[in-house]
């Protein structure tokens, strides 16, 4: 029985890391994500990428590597991401964004 939960947990822990290691995930997904109120949302970005955050509800704080401002961003609110770094996204209150590649997104759903 020892053994099983030492592999089930071995199993997580792997598929934890693969996801977090920078390598997994050298481009930061496009999409549409919502958080709850005080929730944060991570990604490291390449700032070649072309991203644009949107605000679609709420409020987000974020702050970005290498920025010495942090930002607010109220529904409507877009910020470029040119710079490459770690960008830290937090919900002041529950929120939804959309993270896209060029210049006409496509609406997220509702």
């Amino acid at each position: 029985m020892e053994s099983m939960f030492a592999l089930t947990r071995r199993s997580w822990w792997s598929t934890l890391w693969s996801h977090l290691k920078p390598e997994a995930h050298p481009e930061a997904e496009s999409g549409c994500f919502g958080l709850f109120q005080g929730a944060l949302w991570s990604r490291r970005v390449r700032g070649t990428e072309g991203l644009t955050l949107t605000c679609t509800e709420g409020r987000l704080w974020l702050t970005l590597d290498a920025d010495p401002t942090d930002h607010v961003l109220e529904p409507g609110a877009t910020l470029r991401l040119e710079q490459a770094g770690h960008i830290v996204v937090q919900a002041l209150r529950p929120a939804r964004f959309r993270l896209t590649k060029g210049a006409h997104p496509p609406p997220c759903p509702s």
